[in-house]
């Protein structure tokens, strides 16, 4: 027997039971290690999971108000748990929002986010894990050894409003030049797109301070830089444009022979009631004309100044082409539209061709919930006349000064098969 093996043997199996002894804690010490960088990065994925879906869910409810971007992120980040619960996001008040979330624009080109005073479908939401916010912050098990119990970080997200670009507010019929036509401050605010139907180069063109705020314009051809700048939304251009959907169905046939018929008397003070029927022209420069249910055809048009209101009570007025609509100094035309009228219900104004543009102008308001069909008429809205209705078919528009153009509706015979998604994240 080899006594001095056997004792070589005892020394080496006493040493790596010690220096397992001595590596236990150090084991402990790194599985502990893993542990805490393991629940570290399930926050930090949680973090960038909550501000992604708060992200999306505000800006999809860009076109629907402040109010309601804030609900939809305030909502989404509250179906989200960070270490104190249901996330918590602080949204200043403004356009452009303010702590953890800010409304502005995205540049796809440089991938940059630009914060707007004025708002913006852009959304750049940061979730923040920190002692100091109402989130709290991740604990650490061993924080004693780090020199600290708890840690913080944040995660950014940027999602930006896709328009539905199935909808169609607002159809441009004319081929000409300069057929949509914006300058000074004036402003196209639309629910759905806007379609164009020129494939002229200067067919579409917002000048000035003009701006358009609408889900998608469509163009047979191109916009000028200028122009694109100007606009908040989606282009489409080259698109293919739909024809008009109602250039089939007839108007209304006319009654009688309108030479025949009287202009409508008003003393331009008190309250006059006009009867459905045939009339000759509306001339009114203050007092209140209301138009009782049913068709309005007038053979001359309708001229309003001053501060005369002119109500629609149930009623739809159709124009010939020699007829004209003129709308100036504080006038208003309100009301409802007909919904009796075969295959034009819920329309307050038909005009198919027009000799004469319509002109609103001065400080006007023209304010319906119904539409206008005009597909040969040119609508010139100027000075800071505010007009405000469901949709409209016309020959071409043009809008200068401090004024205001908004559709509110979209022409369901134009509305194809829906693009899905409302908001796409890019950061």
């Amino acid at each position: 027997m080899n006594i001095n093996s056997d004792h070589r043997r005892l020394n080496c199996r006493g040493a790596a039971a010690i220096w397992v002894v001595l590596a236990i804690p150090s084991l402990l010490m790194l599985a502990w290690f893993g542990l805490e960088m393991g629940l570290a990065t399930q926050s930090v994925r949680h973090a960038k999971a909550a501000s992604d879906s708060i992200a999306l869910a505000a800006a999809a409810r860009y076109r629907d108000g402040g109010e309601a971007v804030r609900t939809d992120a305030q909502a989404a980040a509250a179906s989200n748990r960070g270490p104190n619960g249901p996330i918590v996001v602080v949204i200043s008040n403004g356009p452009a929002g303010g702590g953890d979330v800010e409304f502005g624009h995205w540049d796809d080109a440089e991938r940059v986010f630009t914060l707007d005073e004025e708002g913006g479908p852009a959304v750049r939401v940061t979730v923040r894990f920190a002692s100091d916010h109402p989130n709290g912050a991740p604990s650490l098990l061993l924080g004693s050894f780090y020199g600290t119990t708890t840690m913080s970080f944040q995660r950014s997200s940027v999602a930006v409003y896709s328009p539905p670009r199935h909808t169609t507010s607002l159809l441009v019929t004319d081929v000409l030049q300069s057929v949509l036509n914006l300058s000074d401050s004036a402003r196209l605010i639309s629910k759905g797109g806007v379609s164009v139907q020129s494939s002229n180069s200067a067919a579409c063109q917002v000048v000035g301070g003009a701006k358009m705020q609408l889900t998608v314009l469509r163009l047979p051809g191109t916009l000028e830089a200028q122009s694109k700048s100007a606009v908040d939304g989606v282009f489409e251009e080259g698109a293919v444009i739909a024809a008009d959907p109602f250039a089939s169905i007839s108007l209304p046939p006319r009654i009688g022979h309108g030479d025949l018929f009287d202009d409508i008397e008003h003393d331009n003070i008190g309250v006059t009631h006009v009867e459905a029927g045939a009339h000759g022209a509306l001339t009114a420069s203050g007092g209140t004309v209301i138009l009782d249910p049913g068709l309005h055809q007038f053979n001359s048009g309708i001229f309003l100044s001053g501060n005369a209101t002119l109500q629609l009570d149930e009623a739809t007025i159709q124009l010939p082409s020699s007829a004209t609509l003129q709308v100036g100094g504080s006038s208003v035309v309100s009301g409802t539209p007909s919904t009796s009228i075969t295959d034009w219900s819920g329309y307050w104004i038909l005009q198919r061709n027009a000799a004469s543009p319509w002109t609103i102008g001065d400080s006007a308001t023209v304010s319906l919930l119904g539409h206008c069909y005009a597909p040969g008429t040119t609508l010139q809205v100027q000075d800071s006349a505010h007009v405000l209705m469901g949709t409209a078919v016309l020959g071409s528009l043009i809008e200068q000064g401090a004024v205001i153009f908004e559709l509110n509706d979209v022409i369901d015979e134009l509305t194809t098969t829906p693009v899905p998604g409302r908001a796409r994240l890019v950061r």
